[in-house]
C-alpha cells in the first residue's frame, strides 16, 4: 500500500514538472539563431525570385524583413551613449524615429551579404536574457563574420547591436555621433541626420 502511494506521488512529481516544461518552453519562441537562419532565409528567396533588378516595392519588403529583430530604441540608446541621458522622452523618440529610417534605408544598399554560398551558424551563446549569436557568410573566396547581439524584449528575441568583422554597429555610430556633437551640438548632429534621411 505504502509503495503504491510512493509511486503515485512520484508519477505525480514527474507530471507536474513535465506539464510545467512544456508550458515554459511552449512560450519561448524560436531560437535566437532560428531567428536569423530564417530571416536570412527568407531575404535569400525574395533576391533570388527578383534576380539582379530588385524594385522598389522589393526593396520596402526587404526593408521590413531585414530590420524586423531589430530593436531600434535600443540600438539608438547605445549610438547615443551619454547623450541619451541628456535628452527628453520626446527628443528620444524623435532620434529613435530618424535613427531608424535611416538605418532601414541603408540596409538595402548592400545585399550581396544575402546572396552568400553559403552562412554557418554557429551555436548561440544564451545567459538569462541575452543571447550573442554569430554567423559567417561566404562569397568565393571571402567571408564576412557577423555577430549580433540579442535581448528579450517581451518575451521576444531582438538584435539591438550587430557586429560586422570585429566593427560594433552601436559604436561605429557613438563614435561618429561623439564627433559630431563635441564639434557642434546634440541638435545641430540630429539636424544633419534629418537632412541626410531626406536625401536618402
Amino acid at each position: 500500500m505504502y509503495l503504491n502511494r510512493h509511486v503515485y506521488r512520484l508519477t505525480l512529481a514527474f507530471l507536474i514538472i513535465v506539464t510545467a516544461t512544456n508550458f515554459l518552453f511552449a512560450g519561448a519562441g524560436p531560437a535566437p539563431d532560428e531567428l536569423i537562419r530564417t530571416r536570412n532565409e527568407t531575404i535569400r528567396k525574395i533576391l533570388d525570385q527578383a534576380g539582379e533588378t530588385v524594385d522598389d516595392a522589393t526593396r520596402e519588403k526587404l526593408k521590413d524583413i531585414i530590420n524586423g529583430l531589430i530593436d531600434f530604441r535600443e540600438l539608438s540608446r547605445l549610438a547615443l551613449g551619454k547623450y541619451w541621458k541628456e535628452r527628453t522622452e520626446q527628443e528620444r523618440a524623435d532620434f529613435v524615429d530618424v535613427f531608424r529610417k535611416l538605418i532601414r534605408n541603408s540596409s538595402v544598399k548592400k545585399l550581396e551579404i544575402y546572396r552568400a554560398d553559403r552562412i554557418e551558424y554557429e551555436k548561440p551563446v544564451i545567459n538569462g536574457d541575452k543571447a550573442v549569436v554569430t554567423t559567417t557568410a561566404y562569397k568565393g573566396r571571402k567571408n564576412v563574420e557577423i555577430v549580433y547581439k540579442m535581448h528579450r524584449v517581451d518575451g521576444e528575441w531582438k538584435v539591438y547591436d550587430m557586429v560586422v568583422d570585429g566593427v560594433s554597429t552601436a559604436r561605429n555610430y557613438r563614435d561618429s555621433f561623439y564627433k559630431q556633437i563635441a564639434k557642434s551640438s546634440y541638435r545641430e548632429m540630429y539636424d544633419k541626420l534629418v537632412k541626410r534621411l531626406k536625401k536618402s
